[in-house]
């Protein structure tokens, strides 16, 4: 393995080096042509790269790869282009190297050999046909790059080869923007003579004049000012080329710019003018130059940021002072009140504040929230600003709105030096915030030891300030801080002080498991049975929490066992509750009492069962617990247990002697609860001891009614199997019957009419199970009603039959079911002929083949047949046929007739017939006038209109159609959705769906790969297709609506999208999905985890609000285009043609660098800092 790593290395190097002997001796020795190094080097690769065009020639001879990439997507054409090696780019185009290939930046051969100024590579690859106009993924075209760079030559000849002059990246830029930002002036006039736009602006409103001043080409911008461009044009966000030059700091493109008459008090959207930039960045020279030419020297920003308060900010002392020479406001604020002396003191510029102050600014003058800049620069540890603010006579008294003195923050945020030159300097050591907060709290609060022991030597009272803080002491014993406890107890901290619940520092401190703490508390004199304002003492709060050696450390100091709190719980109680064993069996080896009750009237026995905390059991049955004690509402632990389906625990208590046949105050048995819970185990258990399965609760429930209700099939087989009366009622009339039937329970429903339940049995509103099932829409329990001669004329109180309650509830199906069943009874009650009935007789449905007539050639396919327009007799139809081998398929036919003719939805092709003679079988539906879904999509957009969102509403609402009658539709993509006359989507084409239940896994997979859910296309275990790969399909849709396009797009072919999506990778976000939520709707509708796929119903939701959001836009828009007509009448303007930019993504490539880029963003960032300021 080693010699061929070696031989592969070996290769590589010979080939980069041009060493021709030692390549082919290795490939003669076998070593792979293709081998590729650690950076993704071939040997071709290699050559092509530096130039070896023997070698790159015979590589070429020998078989070498022409199109293999590097790590960054480089082919050796590309290679060889980015380096200028003429021949090599020769040899490579003519043997088909791809002139068109481009690296993972998107950057083509002529792309980079223009970038780079290769000329005669420029012109050898557009004679090979490279696309002069073709864009990288940032949008950069060859000519773009070459203006960039200045190649004058190369960009001479692009545009002889009409290079598109104006094509612009998604941020705007265009050859001429990227010239003038970079300063070529030659560029910039070859460009201009070949019809650039010279108003062309970039994304964020920047002139070719701005960019210029920008990084201080002062030749560009006298260049655009000969020719006639705006010197005021401004950004979106109102940046001038004034200003822009002035906040870079470059004073030539400023002067020429105020020479040619620049508004100097020009202002951007946020208030800013030239000055406001230049002062900020500190750039002294400009600010002298403006401030000469008449600028307003205390401007504000919208935020109330002037030019002194950006400078002070920013420690530019000679700006501050230059500033001040001019006359700027000294105590000037901003909106938060905030002086320059606040500003600087609070970032720390001593400087700044020196000159300041000698300048006579107010040393006390807070700002907005009361902070005076002692307070500011104490509150940020600047001490030396700190020393020079109290020898400058600054009042260290003073505090802000919330009552923070300078000494409070420095004490609050742990700055010990700060705080001991303000208590050498009388700060007021004790002083209390608005919230009770003195220093010393302050620094407990935040755990700042060097600020606590600072403060308690110079005598800092021990104590809160208020009951309503946290003290000292309490604040340390909560945190654990031992020494700082000792410390705080020596000072004399009352250890009896209170905090909120009233809880002691002694309870704190042992429910955190701190005992070294409890044990100091308690030395020092801590009651050890003080309660809080609900009566819990520090045992009970220690032995809720677990803490084993803090209830040790209590004991032992004589702490009650059994002193309960106001709601009767023990330390006992508590401790069994939370299933803490040792703490449990301490306590009880300590005394504690074993059957106390708490107020509610349940034991420790009881609250360990209720958690099903078995060992916690064992230990109080031991020392004696009572089994049997009831507790609230007369239930047992054994009930508990049963309520929280604790089986091992259950076991446990009827193996030491609970009672199997308790009631409580409802009349429940423990059986009851066993069921309510469906708890079967739990259960078997009680009929193992002999529990009476018929026993009525005081609402007359039995076990098996609420096995009935809850839906408990195995619990009700049991109950029935140990003899429970099916026919039992509750006070109203209903049996189990009833209630099944009402929750479709269709399993129960049947065990209940197999043991002889009444079918027709009625309760006081006169109602039978047939009108609860009907009523609840569930039309297989229906059947099995119907199967079981439930009566469908039987009228109840208010005088409707159960098909009346259909229909009033809009069922449907059932609605359908029972009406078919009447009509049948009807016939068979009239009727005399006694012969069995004709087998062959034709299916309601059936359309005979003589009737249609489909057009000779189909407009479309699916994965399991041809889709026609044709002919039903005068009817214009859609036919779908299908070829039927076998009886499996001739059933599936079948069954997908009877699906679609009762699939009648408003988003769901209406279903005409179907013939099944001959070999093949077809389908008739409406023919959908508009066509396919992308086709009237498009033509929508031509129009005008986007009508994406309401039209994907409509199939979603068809397919949850589809899924709540457990209908798969397996084969959804957009040709599947049809737009009818009306402009309403419909699902068709089911694909020969088929009901979840009946199909099995073993079929093959089918269909269009890019909609298939991974699941389905796996080579592994493939699932068949469900509603959760219908609803991945779905959101496949969603893409190709929104993208008109196919998944993935047409570059990328069916073997990598399933390469792809079976190994959990999804395709980038299409620059369609404008919105992220829309995109995070695809994201949750296409999860790899079918388990994490979001529920169609709330997709529904999102869908439905796009569609709104679409509706209203449009709304919106026609209003506007109202607005504009009456413009147009009124006052006869033209509307005037916007320029159209290809959005193309980001313009920058990542391989460059430029201050370019950095400036715009510094433009930005300086905007939100000045708000911030």
């Amino acid at each position: 393995m080693s010699s061929e790593l070696g031989g592969a290395a070996s290769l590589i190097a010979a080939a980069g080096n041009g060493v021709f002997d030692t390549v082919k001796n290795e490939l003669d020795k076998g070593v792979d042509i293709n081998v590729v190094d650690a950076q993704g080097l071939t040997p071709l690769l290699s050559a092509a790269r530096h130039g070896h065009l023997e070698i790159a020639t015979f590589l070429l001879e020998r078989g070498a790869d022409i199109v293999m990439t590097d790590h960054e997507g480089d082919t050796p054409l590309i290679a060889a282009a980015t380096e200028g090696h003429v021949e090599i780019v020769r040899l490579l185009s003519k043997t088909g190297g791809g002139v068109e290939n481009s690296s993972q930046d998107g950057n083509t051969p002529l792309i980079r050999a223009a970038k780079n100024g290769h000329l005669e590579v420029v012109q050898l690859l557009l004679e090979y046909g490279a696309d002069i106009n073709r864009t990288n993924q940032f949008g950069s075209t060859a000519l773009l790059w070459a203006a960039d760079c200045g190649h004058i030559e190369v960009v001479k000849y692009l545009l002889e080869k009409d290079a598109a002059v104006d094509l612009a990246t998604n941020d705007g830029f265009t050859p001429f923007l990227y010239a003038a930002s970079c300063g070529h002036v030659d560029v910039m006039d070859i460009l201009l003579r070949n019809g650039a736009v010279v108003e062309n602006t970039t994304e964020d409103g920047s002139t070719a004049l701005l960019l210029a001043a920008e990084h201080g080409h002062v030749d560009a911008v006298k260049f655009m000012v000969e020719k006639g461009v705006s010197i005021e044009a401004a950004t979106n966000d109102g940046l001038t080329p004034l200003s822009c030059a002035a906040l870079n700091g470059h004073i030539g493109a400023v002067q020429y710019l105020l020479e040619q008459g620049a508004d100097i008090n020009a202002v951007t959207l946020t208030g800013g003018t030239a000055l406001n930039w230049a002062a900020g960045f500190g750039h002294v020279d400009v600010v002298r130059v403006l401030l000469e030419n008449g600028a307003t020297v205390d401007v504000a920003t919208q935020a109330g940021v002037t030019p002194l308060l950006f400078a002070a900010s920013n420690n530019h002392v000679d700006v501050v002072l230059l500033l001040l020479e001019n006359g700027a406001a000294i105590d000037g604020t901003n909106a938060k009140g905030s002086t320059a002396l606040n500003c600087a003191a609070e970032y720390g510029h001593v400087n700044v504040v020196q000159h300041l102050l000698k300048r006579g600014a107010a040393i006390d003058l807070p700002d907005a929230k009361g902070s005076t800049p002692l307070i500011c620069a104490a509150s940020f540890d600047h001490l030396e600003t700190v020393r020079l603010l109290l020898e400058n006579g600054a009042d260290i008294r003073k505090f802000d709105k919330d009552g923070y003195t300078a000494l409070n923050c420095a004490a609050r945020n742990g700055h010990a030096n700060i705080v001991q030159i303000l208590l050498e300097n009388g700060a007021d050591i004790n002083h209390a915030s608005s919230d009770g907060f003195t220093p010393l709290a302050s620094s407990v609060s935040q755990d700042h030891i060097d600020v606590i022991r600072l403060l308690l030597e110079h005598e800092a009272a021990i104590d809160a300030a208020s009951k309503e803080i946290m003290s000292p002491l309490i604040s340390a014993a909560c945190k654990g801080h031992l020494e700082l406890v000792r410390l705080l107890l020596e000072k004399g901290a009352d250890t009896e002080s209170k905090y909120e619940s009233g809880y002691t520092a002694l309870s704190y401190a042992a429910q955190n498991g701190y005992t070294e703490i409890a044990q100091a508390l308690l030395k020092s004199g801590a009651a050890i049975d003080a309660t809080s304002d609900d009566g819990s003492t520090p045992l009970l709060m220690t032995a809720l929490f677990g803490q084993l050696s803090a209830v040790r450390a209590l004991l032992d100091h004589g702490a009650s066992v059994n002193l309960p709190d106001s709601y009767g719980y023990t330390p006992l109680m508590v401790a069994a509750s939370k299933n803490h064993v040792e703490v449990v069996e301490l306590l009880l080896k300590a005394g504690a009492t074993v059957d106390t009750k708490s107020q509610s009237g349940d034991t420790a026995l009881r609250f360990a069962a209720h958690e099903g905390n078995a060992e916690c059991i064992r230990l109080l049955l031991e020392y004696g617990a009572g089994v049997n004690v009831a507790g609230s509402n007369n239930c047992s632990a054994l009930q508990g247990a049963i309520y929280s389906g604790h089986v091992k625990v259950a076991k446990l208590l009827l193996s030491r002697g609970a009672d199997s046949n308790t009631l409580d105050d409802d009349g429940d048995t423990l059986l009851h609860e066993a069921v309510l819970r469906g708890q079967l185990e739990i259960a078997r258990l009680l009929f193992e001891r002999e529990a009476d399965p018929n026993v009525s609760n005081e609402v007359g429930w039995t076990p098996l009614m609420l096995a009935s209700q809850r839906g408990h099939t195995k619990i009700a087989t049991l109950l029935v199997e140990k003899g429970a009366a099916v026919n039992s009622r509750i006070s109203d009339g209903r049996t189990a019957l009833f209630l099944a039937a009402e929750g479709g329970y269709l399993e129960i429903v049947r065990l209940l009419l197999d043991n002889n339940a009444a079918v027709n049995v009625v309760d006081d509103d006169n109602q039978t199970p047939l009108m609860k099932a009907a009523y609840g829409g569930h039309d297989e329990t229906v059947r099995l009603l119907l199967d079981n001669n439930a009566d469908v004329g039987v009228a109840n109180s208010s005088g409707f039959t159960a098909i009346d309650i259909a229909q009033r509830n809009c069922r449907y199906d059932v609605w359908v079911t029972l009406q078919e069943h009447e009509t049948t009874q009807a016939s068979s009650a009239t009727t005399t002929l006694k012969a069995a009935p004709d087998q062959h007789s034709k299916p309601d449905w059936f359309i005979p083949s003589r009737e249609v007539r489909k057009d000779q050639e189909p407009f479309t396919a699916g994965s399991f047949g041809k889709v026609y327009k044709g002919w039903w007799l005068s009817t214009r139809v859609v036919v779908k046929t299908v070829t039927v081998a076998n009886e499996k398929e001739n059933r599936t036919f079948h069954r997908e007739a009877r699906i679609w003719q009762k699939a009648r939805h408003p988003n769901i092709v209406p279903f005409f017939g179907a013939c099944d003679e001959g070999s093949t079988y077809f389908f008739v539906c409406e023919e959908a006038k508009n066509g396919k879904l992308l086709d009237y999509l498009y033509h929508a957009r031509e129009e005008g209109r986007s009508l994406v969102w309401r039209k994907l509403l409509d199939a979603a609402l068809g397919l949850h159609f589809l899924h709540e009658r457990h209908i798969v539709h397996s084969d959804l993509k957009c040709n599947q959705i049809l737009v009818s006359k009306d402009g309403v989507a419909m699902l068709t084409d089911f694909g020969l769906s088929f009901l979840t239940t009946e199909q099995s896994g073993d079929e093959e997979t089918v269909g269009a790969i890019r909609w298939k859910a991974p699941e389905v296309i796996r080579k592994d275990k493939p699932v068949t297709p469900n509603a959760q790969s219908d609803v991945y399909s779905f959101g496949m849709c969603v893409v190709e609506a929104v993208t008109c396009d196919v998944p993935w797009g047409q570059r990328v072919p069916d073997p990598v999208v399933k390469f792809h999506v079976t190994r959990q990778k999804f395709m980038p976000r299409p620059k369609a999905f404008e919105s992220d939520a829309q995109w995070e709707l695809v994201l949750g509708l296409c999860a790899f985890d079918p388990s994490e796929r979001m529920k169609l119903s709330n997709a529904i939701d999102l869908i439905r609000d796009f569609a709104e959001e679409e509706r209203f836009q449009e709304k919106l828009q026609m209003m506007r285009d109202e607005d504009d007509d009456m413009s147009e009448v009124e006052f006869g303007l033209k509307e005037t043609p916007t320029l159209k930019k290809p959005t193309m993504g980001s313009m920058r490539a990542l391989t460059k660098m430029k201050s370019l880029g950095r400036s715009i963003r510094a433009r930005r960032e300086v905007e939100s800092w000045a708000t911030a300021a």
